[in-house]
């Protein structure tokens, strides 16, 4: 992971002069087959995806193997290192839980260093200047408000990237439309012939107890059984996290599709077909699927698509 975008030149921070930050060739790695591009999840309903327990997510899965197993779909979860449970959030499942999403966007994304991920990026002392404390935003335990950082400052009781953890986890899931058309419920019953629900799975449940009430038991139409799948040559981009290898993607949500304008993880299409006729290359779990796709007639192609648009 790369900045496109580096401070040198900033003339109105005297507290780095020195900094020599230099920017990668892009060109360069370009034509070396060194760049891997994505574009950013939808961030609705992460508090419902948080709550899904590791046992259903399993259940899930038991329930359609058969079905799956002749179709040459396997899947399997991507799991944390230290306590040995399903990671589920990034595109390939690579981190454990909300808190630890925004932490590394925040590090990664935006070079806010922060209590999950203290190590700056960039380890140059002349472009961290004395101003610059590491992790630079952390729960506030100032016992004055000079810098805007006193721990009863009510806007700041909690570090910023905790914050937006916070709203990530309590924005609700994209909805529905509440009055699909004719074409779209009849897409939804093709969807699920062909094969595409085996794992995109249309509905999970939330834990039966939580802390927040607002999340318990609660059904998750996001049509994904938060699996790692192996999508072949096509798609692969090169890149391992976790049990993820270079060929391997989390099921992607579907809920909010139709909202949304490109697709696939590195954004290469903008036409809803096409996503779906690229889940098809060489070692792909979704070759079958795709293949019976493939067969159907126009109209019901169409109608798929008109039940993806609804979502």
């Amino acid at each position: 992971m790369h900045q496109l975008w580096v401070v040198t030149g900033i003339q109105n921070d005297n507290t780095i002069p020195q900094c020599k930050l230099t920017q990668p060739d892009f060109e360069k790695q370009v034509q070396n087959n060194n760049v891997a591009f994505r574009i950013p999840l939808a961030m609705f309903g992460l508090g419902l995806i948080d709550s899904i327990q590791d046992r259903e997510i399993l259940a899930r899965s038991a329930a359609t193997a058969s079905q799956r197993a002749a179709l040459g779909i396997r899947g399997r979860p991507n799991r944390s290192g230290n306590d040995g449970t399903i990671t589920r959030f990034g595109w390939k499942a690579q981190n454990k839980s909300i808190p630890m999403f925004a932490g590394e966007a925040y590090n990664v994304e935006l070079g806010i260093t922060n209590e999950l991920f203290p190590q700056p990026k960039e380890e140059d002392p002349n472009c961290n200047g004395p101003e610059k404390p590491l992790p630079a935003d952390v729960t506030r335990m100032d016992t004055s408000d000079e810098v805007n950082q006193a721990f009863k400052n009510p806007l700041h009781i909690l570090a910023d990237w905790m914050q937006f953890s916070l709203l990530m986890r309590f924005t609700d899931a994209p909805q529905p439309d509440p009055k699909p058309s004719p074409s779209a419920v009849h897409g939804r019953t093709v969807f699920n012939t062909v094969g595409c629900a085996l794992c995109h799975t249309p509905t999970m449940q939330t834990a039966p107890v939580l802390n927040s009430a607002v999340l318990q038991n609660r059904p998750v139409n996001m049509f994904s059984d938060l699996l790692l799948h192996d999508m072949g040559d096509g798609l692969a981009d090169g890149i391992s996290q976790g049990a993820a290898g270079p060929r391997k993607f989390r099921t992607t949500p579907l809920w909010g599709v139709g909202q949304r304008i490109f697709f696939l993880h590195d954004g290469r299409t903008n036409d809803l077909l096409q996503a779906i006729v690229e889940h098809s290359s060489n070692g792909s779990e979704a070759n079958a699927v795709v293949q019976q796709f493939n067969a159907l007639s126009v109209a019901d192609k169409q109608a798929i698509l008109d039940f993806l648009r609804s979502l």
